[in-house]
């Protein structure tokens, strides 16, 4: 198959920092690459550049807001007046357009015969799409998602183009009962294929000798409030006067947010204790979690990232918060924990860095759940069998 992804993220040095939906593309276009199929991505951000990554013809181009700063000044006025929505809708239908139109006028330039475009969910990009092509979105979670659900604040543009583009969206990816639930629930969608994300589980593999570090915490991904940095935090501060030389351990980007906590953590006398290794590459990610002791996930809400499998297929013992997409992936007590308050984060973390045989037990049953029920190979072969059927019955 010719197979395009189009998306505004996609992790690579060349370009800006990403997130889960970037990492997942990346891993998804490799893989494809891998099983014999040719791959375009056609993303949509901040900058122009064309590169080739391990077979994958990647092509970015700057936004309708990036080119021009008319619009941009528009965009940022209209939505500050409720009597100017409309004209703030419509400026960010234009953008979707415009991203339509650069993607055919790149298709037909390059001579592509694309069989198959899949999308990502947020900022509605697969509105214009039409029917010329089968496409399918994937639910890697919507702004609209995050606002009603997580309790983000998000430009009504943006959730506007979310509702018009899931109107029209025929083929629809769910990646856990949790986003075929919400999904259903905010836009109306009837029809999902759940697929749920896969890892390399070859390529995270347990350290046999590992160096761990004692009575290290580590947290993964983005420094934000959504994402729980404050919980953790909150965590170690009690964990700190318990374990003494405990240390809690942030990989992940930096958002204005961590200002804040740095506040908390110098008033707890706690700044030597506290580590931020910043956005790191996957290979250092790996180096750096098999080096924990105990990982927690303190998150307000999620969809199913990768960040936990990942962690999981390392074979490390994992506390999470009590969210409907974890609960698929952890039977608390078993595999992991789930924990309700601060209080159980304490409690299971400290049971963990106490009990060896515990800790141990539960990271065994994290890598063989991912083994058996998320590793890439299943994704890939439900993912393919999925795109033949989207392609059969377009045609």
């Amino acid at each position: 198959m010719n197979i395009l992804i189009l998306t505004r993220e996609y992790k690579n040095e060349k370009l800006p920092p990403c997130g889960g939906t970037g990492i997942f593309n990346t891993l998804l276009a490799k893989e494809l690459v891998k099983r014999g199929h040719r791959v375009y991505v056609f993303g949509v951000n901040k900058t122009n550049v064309d590169f080739d990554d391990e077979g994958v013809r990647v092509h970015y181009t700057k936004n309708l807001f990036k080119r021009n700063f008319v619009y941009d000044l528009i965009r940022s006025i209209t939505q500050k007046f409720s009597f100017l929505m409309p004209y703030h809708f419509k400026i960010h239908e234009k953008e979707k357009r415009d991203i339509s139109r650069r993607l055919f006028e790149y298709i037909e330039k390059n001579n592509l015969d694309i069989d198959m475009i899949e999308c990502h969910d947020f900022e509605g990009l697969s509105l214009f799409l039409g029917q010329k092509i089968p496409y399918v979105v994937r639910c890697h979670g919507s702004f609209s998602v995050l606002e009603k659900y997580f309790g983000y604040k998000v430009e009504a543009g943006r959730k506007h183009c979310e509702r018009e583009a899931f109107k029209k969206a025929e083929n629809v990816i769910a990646i856990s009962r949790f986003s075929e639930q919400i999904n259903r629930e905010l836009f109306g969608v009837s029809k999902f294929k759940l697929i749920y994300n896969g890892i390399n589980i070859q390529e995270f593999q347990p350290d046999p000798n590992p160096s761990v570090i004692p009575f290290s915490i580590f947290y993964i991904g983005n420094i934000s409030f959504e994402k729980g940095a404050d919980t953790a935090f909150r965590v170690f501060a009690r964990l700190a006067e318990k374990f003494p030389q405990a240390t809690l351990q942030f990989i992940g980007r930096e958002t204005p947010y961590k200002a804040t906590l740095d506040k908390e953590i110098q008033a707890q006398h706690l700044t030597d204790k506290v580590i931020f290794h910043g956005y790191q590459s996957k290979e250092n990610i790996i180096r750096l979690l098999n080096s924990a002791t105990v990982l927690i996930f303190p998150s307000k809400g999620e969809t199913l990232g990768l960040a936990l499998l990942e962690a999981m297929a390392l074979a490390k013992p994992v506390a999470a918060s009590n969210l409907d997409p974890f609960k698929e992936l952890i039977t608390s007590g078993e595999n992991g924990y789930i924990c309700d308050t601060d209080a159980d984060f304490v409690t299971r973390i400290s049971d963990i860095l106490t009990d060896t045989t515990l800790a141990e037990t539960l990271s065994k049953k994290a890598r063989k759940t991912v083994v058996d029920h998320f590793s890439i190979e299943k994704m890939m072969t439900e993912t393919l069998d999925y795109y033949t059927t989207v392609i059969q019955n377009h045609n």
